[in-house]
């Protein structure tokens, strides 16, 4: 499929259509606008930030976060807001559709159903100009309605969006008689296309008749995926041999550029073409992580999934059975677990005896209110991030104790049901050790994530401050330590895992710590979602007591 990206027709697989999707086969379109900030990330003061982190994290890390951040545009900095006409696939509907967060064109393109109107065979490229000078009028509210995709998020389009596409298309009149016509970009037409579905596979390069080294599906290219996860693998010398992302520009930009043999929309195919056995690494939008590591071990491949490993319950029933079934298959990425610091601190706090506080207090990013961490179906930023922390806890705390209560803090007054932003969260253990996890996103923001943590068993008092710092008080007597920068433990995680699957080892990620893990994220969710303040343990949890590989 072609499509048109940042000025130039280029070619990628075509959409994996979802299930409310409708497949459009474009004959022209009008890009009505453009959408800033597509990546939904807000940046303050990015030189004062370079400069921050060219002192905490040093000038590896540094650069080639400063990399990443420079090559963004490449992938998601042309996004638009598209008026198509075409042919819907399957029925030869002659349909209009309001697509947005897509390219400006391209010879095909998914929108959610409830964005696309059927048309009659005479609706010509003037039809759809005038209809574009009306929709043009209304660019904050397609601003506003159009930065996410419906297709993917849970959530269908707004009906006051749905009535603008309608109204501009019923509305009387011709081009020359709408007074913002000369505001009105031009009509793109596609090359000419075959009248079928593009492929979601798109060949890349020549494949190798035998697979020297362990062959790769990477499964999302986000800018995670470029960053941390190529590097690794690389590193590791596995062959690059698959990676999908649902936006076709971004699985074909980074396939190109990373040579790997294929790409692809579909991540389900991926995992079918990748010769087995090979290594699946899941890195998607999260609700898809489960289902996606279930489907590649169930293809005789190793998995590195990425976190949050599940978003519902269903999800943990079936990972739980999936590592069960396949002892050893399947490395979760809770990253923090790797870290020196925290290695440190949890051999001290072997010393010592008796339930262990730990408390996080966790400077997060500032999101624009779309971006996908906040979708229904995502699990909110409980689940998307902080369960680092309900993780170390699971790690740190000695005895592998179950929890017994869990309790979120009353949202902010003046902000909608089910945000999740400025809340406590608080865990107690039977063995009466207790979490508590504030997330919040005020404060210095030029450091990006910032995260102290007090931990305290016995007579001992650890304090890591951002993953850096490290300070343990025992018996009246204070020792210090440092690294040298800041460092998440991305690397190491990824040098020990993949090095595991390398030579043949199992996964060290237990079921039990997956399970537990799992329920307090979700049972927080809940309570962001529902305003109650305290949670049962889900009656679920008792999957972490059966017997574990």
């Amino acid at each position: 499929m072609k499509l048109l990206w940042r000025g130039e027709w280029i070619e990628t697989p075509g959409y994996e259509v979802p299930a409310d999707g409708v497949l459009i086969n474009v004959s022209a379109a009008v890009p009505l606008v453009t959408l800033k900030n597509a990546s939904g990330r807000q940046q303050r003061r990015p030189g004062r930030k370079v400069a921050v982190f060219l002192y905490t994290d040093g000038p590896r890390i540094t650069l080639r976060k400063a990399r990443t951040k420079r090559e963004e545009p490449r992938f998601t900095g042309d996004f638009r807001v598209t008026l198509v006409l075409g042919d819907a696939f399957g029925s030869g509907r002659r349909v209009v559709a309001l697509a947005g967060r897509v390219p400006p064109c391209a010879q095909q393109f998914a929108v959610h159903r409830d964005l696309v109107v059927d048309v009659p065979a005479s609706f010509s490229e003037d039809d759809l100009r005038a209809a574009a000078a009306r929709l043009i009028g209304q660019t904050d509210a397609l601003t506003r309605h159009c930065r996410q995709s419906y297709l993917y998020s849970a959530t269908r389009p707004p009906a006051a969006l749905v009535e603008l596409l309608t109204q501009a298309l019923t509305a009387g009149g011709t081009p020359s008689a709408v007074p913002t016509v000369p505001a009105v970009p031009d009509v793109l037409r596609p090359p000419v296309a075959a009248g079928a579905p593009a492929d979601t596979v798109l060949p890349l390069t020549a494949l190798p008749p035998v697979v020297a080294s362990l062959p790769v599906a990477v499964l999302g290219g986000g800018d995670y995926t470029r960053s941390e996860i190529i590097p690794a693998l690389r590193r590791g010398h596995f062959q690059l041999y698959a990676v999908a992302n649902r936006e076709p520009q971004i699985a074909a930009i980074v396939g190109r550029d990373y040579g790997f043999a294929l790409a692809t929309t579909d991540s389900e195919r991926a995992i079918a073409e990748l010769p087995a056995p090979g290594l699946v690494v899941v890195a998607t939008a999260h609700d898809s992580h489960t289902q996606l590591a279930c489907a590649a071990v169930k293809a005789g491949h190793r998995v590195f999934l990425e976190k949050p490993p599940t978003v519902t319950p269903d999800d943990v029933q079936q990972l739980a059975a999936a590592m069960r079934a396949n002892p050893g298959a399947i490395e979760i990425g809770f990253n923090r677990r790797y870290h020196p610091l925290v290695r440190r601190a949890r051999a001290r706090l072997a010393r010592e005896s008796g339930p262990t506080s730990i408390s996080c207090v966790v400077k997060e990013l500032t999101f624009e209110p779309d971006h996908w961490y906040f979708w229904p179906n995502q699990g909110t930023r409980i689940t998307g991030n902080l369960c680092h922390w309900i993780d170390l806890a699971v790690c740190l705390i000695d005895g592998s104790p179950m929890p017994v209560s869990i309790t979120l803090s009353p949202r902010l007054p003046g902000t909608e049901p089910g945000s999740d932003e400025e809340r406590v969260l608080t865990v107690t253990f039977e063995d009466g050790s207790l979490l508590t996890v504030l997330g919040t996103t005020r404060g210095d923001d030029i450091r990006g994530v910032q995260e102290q943590m007090d931990i305290r068993r016995g007579h001992t008092t650890i304090a890591i401050d951002d993953l850096w710092k490290y300070r343990v008080r025992s018996n009246g007597i204070e020792r210090y330590g440092r690294t040298l920068f800041r460092d998440k433990a991305h690397t190491a995680m990824y040098r020990e895992g993949l090095g595991r699957i390398r030579a043949g080892q199992p996964a060290a990620y237990p079921v039990r710590d997956m399970v537990v893990v799992s329920a307090i994220q979700i049972a927080a969710s809940d309570l962001a979602r529902t305003d109650e303040r305290t949670a049962p343990v889900p009656d679920w949890i008792s999957l972490a007591a059966e017997e574990t590989a």
